[in-house]
């Protein structure tokens, strides 16, 4: 799962929408992080209804799936995203960076970080 830090970073950049099974850090009152998942709130109308009001700041978690989807987007000739045995991490490989990481959701967003960073500047 992503880091609660690069997914901060990584919603100055990219819009969300929620979607049923969409993890989500709420951030409790006395500062502790509850992992929980998107449910539907209507089952009629299939509209997920979030109360910000009853749950406080609320961090999105992209799956590895939404990462890749969004570096696909951007990406100008490929990438690949590879298991490293003999460093146990996963690197992200382009024409233009090398990112590595003990997971493969932070080494994805991680890369996807720096190309929108790179493209603010």
């Amino acid at each position: 799962m992503i880091s609660v830090d690069l997914a901060k970073k990584l919603a100055k950049y990219i819009p969300w929408e929620p979607k049923v099974g969409d993890l989500t850090i709420v951030f409790g009152e006395a500062g502790e992080e509850i992992i929980e998942p998107i449910n539907l709130k209507h089952e009629k109308e299939k509209k997920i209804v979030l109360s910000l009001r009853s749950v406080g700041h609320l961090v999105w978690l992209p799956r590895l799936t939404m990462l890749l989807y969004e570096l696909k987007k951007r990406s100008t000739k490929g990438f690949s995203l590879t298991y490293d045995r003999d460093t146990d991490s996963w690197c992200y490989r382009d024409e233009r960076m090398e990112i590595c990481n003990k997971s493969p959701e932070d080494a994805a967003a991680r890369a996807l970080l720096m190309l929108l960073e790179e493209k603010v500047s």
